[in-house]
């Protein structure tokens, strides 16, 4: 993927510093401000238990030039995936309370075991809004494989959080399903003994939850 940023010239954006975006503002003694946008709230992840989702902005460099990635992980048991995307525009409305993104997916294809990649001709569009100091509400649109961060489709709340949630959410909603996925399909296999039956059930399961984890807590 390193090499398609540098071959594509990604745009130089840094979410981290954005203009406009500066120190939450200060409550007056009468009235309580409402939560707004900071620039330590893009350096942070976003996580959904109900949604079996999480999101983040990664920073990057390449060639001596700063980039962004979103990366969103779909947590959602067989059909658990990331995708990758690259924002054109990241904007703060005018009250800073609500941040809206521009991105391309970044899409994969495999041919003869090779596989390319490539940025989607279609542009989308999310919006974050926050709420309080550690929750924000966007909308999540698609079904199974292909769910994504938009503006229509279905509300969640997201908490924000330091640490990546990507070990804990693929122990929790992605290892179960995949283990019971491999378990029956190793059942089937007549020249397996029960305790090989088990152990490659294991094994695959394992790989599956360690790629899911790895791919969202992508390094550049």
């Amino acid at each position: 993927m390193k090499r398609l940023m540098v071959k594509m010239g990604l745009l130089v954006l840094a979410a981290g510093t954005l203009g406009g975006i500066a120190a939450p503002s200060v409550a007056s003694a009468k009235t309580k401000a409402k939560p707004t946008f900071t620039n330590t709230d893009l350096k942070r992840y976003y996580k959904s238990a109900k949604s079996k989702t999480a999101f983040y902005f990664k920073t990057y460099k390449s060639s001596g030039k700063t980039g962004t990635l979103l990366i969103f992980g779909d947590f959602n048991g067989a059909n658990a995936n990331v995708k990758y995307g690259v924002p054109s525009s990241i904007k703060s409305s005018k009250n800073k309370r609500t941040l809206t993104t521009k991105y391309k997916l970044i899409e994969f294809k495999t041919k003869d075991n090779k596989t390319t990649t490539s940025l989607s001709k279609k542009n989308y569009t999310f919006k974050l809004t926050k709420k309080t100091s550690t929750t924000f509400s966007t909308k999540v649109y698609g079904t199974k494989l292909n769910r994504r961060l938009a503006t229509s489709g279905k509300s969640y709340t997201y908490t924000k959080t330091k640490t990546s949630p990507a070990s804990a959410y693929a122990k929790k909603y992605v290892k179960p399903v995949m283990l019971k996925k491999y378990t029956e399909a190793f059942d089937s296999a007549s020249t397996l003994t029960a305790a090989q039956k088990k152990a490659y059930a294991t094994e695959y399961t394992n790989t599956a939850v360690k790629t899911m984890i790895n791919n969202f807590n992508y390094k550049a």
